[in-house]
């Protein structure tokens, strides 16, 4: 038994060992933020916290347009290419043009926001500084690395100015009325970790400018973008319609709980996601076989850590948000409950849809689904926020997720089938 998982760890010590800084990472990104939020919202409180995390819903639709689908499409194609250095070179600039072109129009979404939509218009500010995080966005190569397979160096540089971010909100942050510079820090911060990343890019893998444009690499992130966009959207218009429903006080009890999961699990599913998908891709473009194999396997891995995370958040909700959040979001709790199902069923939607749709370059399918499980979403928080307030926003995640690992797993099993493979 030893001998085999020692065999398992050392053919797969490229894939650990990308996990492992990619889960540093991560707790750069999400838990160093999540330890704030003690802090926070003790100094902000409930309503004004609400406030505050209304403003990075909406500009969180944003940064999902700027993403585009390249963290899959760019990343596959740079795992596949990755000896070409020319071929690199190409995408890599070409990713850059269009994400700079994504983040000019959603500038000017913002700006039409300002002037029209009344929550924006109110407290225009807080949601430019908001919004100046998806400046990082475009800059940070997250995709390169992925496709490279090497997350190490760039790990240490975010978890350096993530650590430099939390300094400087404890040290300027200290009232109420603070309360958008706490968004411009974390702007700041992500800035900086992107112009940090763009250089040592450039200078350290010879990836000067170049007019080449790679197409391919934008045609085929198109569906993933498409899906995406409707998958993203179903996790975070549960909270965008409270908005229309609920009070800032409620906002905020629900974006306590929606924060504490969202941070369980980009630091859970994110690194098992990005570490195991450029693996998968080449395993599945050199044979289907092998890569089913691989598959399989790490599905199962994977579904039984997602099992245990969700266990764990639902049996000590009580102590987490006590920690984080304080007595006076005890309402969290509830919520919390609710949302632990979504380690599980966020982790198992991943396996199926990024690692075996994406894996098998069934990108094209993406789309319809995204907008099915939107469709869904969209009406199912409508009826159950108007019935049971901030638990209907939980529950209409939950379900959504449901929905998605239906839908996937039915494509999946009815194209392997058509290959006489089973699944």
């Amino acid at each position: 038994m030893v001998q085999k998982i020692t065999k398992i760890v050392h053919s797969n010590r490229q894939v650990l060992k990308n996990m492992t800084w990619l889960t540093v990472l991560q707790f750069a990104n999400y838990l160093i933020p999540l330890l704030i939020i003690p802090y926070i919202v003790r100094i902000l409180g409930t309503d004004v916290f609400g406030k505050v995390s209304y403003a990075q819903n909406i500009i969180f639709y944003l940064t999902i347009i700027i993403n585009y689908g390249f963290e899959y499409s760019a990343t596959q194609e740079i795992a596949i290419h990755k000896d070409d250095h020319q071929k690199v070179r190409s995408i890599f600039w070409t990713v850059i043009r269009f994400k700079s072109l994504l983040l000019i129009a959603t500038f000017a979404v913002l700006g039409l926001l300002a002037f029209t939509f009344e929550k924006v218009e109110n407290d225009r500010m807080l949601y430019f500084y908001a919004a100046l995080i998806n400046v990082g966005f475009v800059m940070f190569p997250s995709w390169f690395f992925q496709g490279i397979e090497k997350m190490s160096k760039i790990t240490l540089f975010n978890f350096a100015i993530k650590l430099l971010g939390l300094v400087l909100i404890f040290i300027f942050i200290c009232k109420r009325t603070d309360y958008p510079y706490y968004l411009l820090i974390l702007s700041l911060s992500y800035i900086l970790v992107g112009a940090s990343a763009i250089v040592y890019v450039i200078v350290n893998y010879n990836l000067y400018p170049t007019f080449k444009n790679e197409k391919k690499v934008v045609i085929k992130g198109f569906p993933i973008f498409i899906n995406n966009f409707f998958s993203n959207i179903y996790t975070a218009i549960g909270l965008t319609m409270l908005g229309f429903f609920v009070s800032e006080h409620e906002l905020g009890i629900y974006s306590g709980a929606y924060r504490i999961i969202m941070a369980a699990l980009m630091i859970s599913s994110y690194p098992i996601n990005v570490a195991l998908f450029p693996y998968i891709s080449r395993k599945f473009n050199e044979s289907l076989e092998e890569g089913l194999s691989f598959y399989i396997k790490s599905f199962k891995i994977v579904g039984i850590f997602a099992f245990i995370s969700s266990l764990f958040i639902f049996v000590f909700s009580e102590l987490i948000v006590n920690i984080l959040l304080g007595t006076n979001f005890a309402e969290s709790v509830y919520v919390l409950r609710i949302l632990s199902l979504l380690p599980f069923l966020v982790m198992i939607a991943s396996m199926l849809t990024v690692q075996g749709m994406y894996g098998l370059q069934l990108q094209r399918y993406a789309p319809y689904i995204g907008i099915l499980v939107f469709i869904f979403s969209f009406i199912a928080n409508y009826f159950l926020i108007n019935n049971i307030g901030i638990y209907g926003a939980a529950w209409g995640y939950v379900l959504a997720e449901v929905l998605e690992i239906v839908f996937v797993f039915l494509l999946l099993f009815h194209r392997l089938k058509k290959r006489k493979v089973v699944l």
